[in-house]
This record gives C-alpha cells, structure tokens and sequence, in this order.
C-alpha cells in the first residue's frame, strides 16, 4: 500500500496502526509492520486483518442498523474462510480452540467466541447530562461496555461504541442480543432528554 492508501484506510477506522500501548508492551507487535496486512471487499463491509494481534480478525461492517445483514455475511465469510483454510491444511479444524475455553485468541478478554459486535450510537445529550462513566456503568450492568467515539482508548465525542463483553461461555446470538438490547436501552435514555433550547436569533 501507498502512504495515502494506508492513511485513508487509518482515517476511515479500516485498518490497524500498531499504537496501542497495552499491546505493544505485551510484545506482539515486535518486528511491526512487517507480516501484518488487509483485506476487503470494494465496499469495505467485510475486512480480514492479519496479524495485527490474532493471525486473523474477520469483521463484518456497514453503516445503518442492520444487524442481521451485518451478522450474516460475518457467518458466511467465516465459513467459507474455515473451509478454505482446512483445504489448504488438510486439517479437521482451521483455527486453534479448547474444548471448554473455545476459540483461543491474543487478548484473553477474548477467549470464548472471540466475538465482539458493537455499533456507534450518537448519544450527545446523554453524554452532557451524566457524562461517558455513568454510561459505561449502565452499558456493564447490561452485559456491555461503552468505548469512546473512534473505539478503544479513544475521546468522547457526541457518540460512544457500545460492544458486548462477554465472550466466553455463551453462543454469539446471544452476545448480538446484549448489544442491540444495550443500544435499544441508550437510544430510549437519549430521546427522554429534552433538546436544547435553540439560540435566540441574531
């Protein structure tokens, strides 16, 4: 990839950039750039990362709320690059996994199904009454948690990603269920608070 390229994809949230502090001082991003890269499709909506923790993240993305359409093409890519991967090998299963841990992953936050699904909410009149740590507090006691406006480790801004935390122990439906319950939950809080009073005419 060019400079630009690589820049744009950073810029549209796409592609990973070996910043993170917790994860580089665990050590796996030794040697970075090399042997990491990404895939996607001409619409963006379906991305591998390669080795940027995992050897392998698959995301599934589209703006708007359709989960299912969301969540179906996750399933269908995963499937295809699991059979794609057991032809190449010759092995009874593509990805590493315990009988009773599941899927084993980098971060161990994700050891379970390894799957996080998470949508951006705009929230801005919520964040102004109780602010991004009241909002987490509410998002955990429904199973979930609240991230900043770019994801991670990043700034409240108007909006907030809320996500599942769960990931071991429960099937992934019920894991989208925590999400769109939690967002359903915050949409309804927000549209309860009155809109600003506009400013008076010049």
């Amino acid at each position: 990839m060019t400079a630009a390229e690589t820049k744009q994809l950073v810029d549209d949230h796409f592609l990973f950039r070996g910043k993170d502090r917790m994860q580089a001082a665990s050590g796996y991003h030794e040697h970075w750039p090399h042997g990491r890269g990404i895939f996607h499709n001409k619409q963006k909506t379906f991305v591998n990362w390669i080795n940027e923790g995992d050897h392998l993240r698959i995301i599934s993305m589209e703006m708007g709320g359709d989960v299912k359409g969301v969540f179906t093409r996750l399933a269908e890519g995963a499937n295809l690059i699991t059979e794609g991967v057991k032809k190449v090998t010759g092995e009874e299963t593509a990805f590493m996994s315990h009988p009773i841990f599941g899927m084993i992953t980098c971060c161990p936050s994700n050891i379970g199904t390894g799957m996080r699904g998470s949508v951006h909410i705009l929230v801005p009149k919520l964040i102004a009454k109780i602010g991004f740590a009241a909002i987490d507090k509410m998002c955990r006691e429904r199973n979930c948690q609240a991230r900043g406006s770019s994801g991670e480790h990043s700034a409240v801004v108007d909006r907030i990603d809320v996500s599942n935390w769960r990931r071991i122990g429960f099937p992934e439906y019920m894991l989208v269920n925590d999400m769109i319950m939690c967002a359903n939950f915050l949409a309804e809080e927000e549209d309860k608070l009155p809109d600003e009073p506009a400013e008076p005419a010049p």
